[in-house]
């Protein structure tokens, strides 16, 4: 996991599968990772316990939100996704990450259907290739495109999350 900086709050989400961190700054999300997981766990995914460390009311209001938004998103409730950082990529890059986030949760799209949509018919493999740069996969839903005919592809964290992220939105 990335170091923080002296300006970012954090806050850890214990879980069988490993910690979830998220990173605020300015009452922005900004940074959101995910244990790697190479092969599917023997454990159920179970949370655990939770910590925020906040330079300021604002952070810990904001990670408060994404707390309820990530708890939501694996539990199959709505909450509302906190104010995100969106990183500096291409323009590229952040046309997929905003046609990731139009993909209504329980529903996926493949890569090139993706693609077209952002208009790069032909690009799947570079719509992947923005998938797996996505800083923020859980509030950026990357999980939601798959590959032809519905296969999963790929996912930065390991395939694990992909289908348990899936899983709780009723896709799979």
């Amino acid at each position: 996991m990335n170091a923080v900086t002296s300006d970012e709050s954090v806050l850890r989400m214990e879980s069988s599968w490993g910690v979830l961190v998220v990173k605020s700054r300015n009452a922005l999300i900004t940074a959101c990772e995910l244990p790697f997981l190479s092969s599917e766990p023997h454990e159920k995914f179970e949370w655990g316990r939770s910590d925020i460390k906040a330079n300021n009311s604002r952070d810990e209001a904001v990670l408060r939100k994404a707390e309820r938004f990530v708890r939501g998103l694996f539990g199959g409730k709505e909450s509302p996704s906190p104010e995100l950082d969106w990183p500096k990529a291409s323009v590229f890059t952040v046309s997929v990450w905003k046609g990731l986030a139009a993909i209504p949760k329980g529903q996926t799209a493949e890569y090139g259907e993706l693609a077209r949509t952002v208009g790069c018919p032909g690009g799947a493999r570079a719509v992947g290739r923005a998938c797996g740069a996505n800083p923020l996969p859980l509030f950026i839903p990357c999980h939601r495109a798959v590959a032809r005919h519905g296969t999963l592809g790929g996912f930065s964290c390991g395939l694990p999350w992909k289908r348990l992220l899936l899983e709780v939105e009723k896709t799979v």
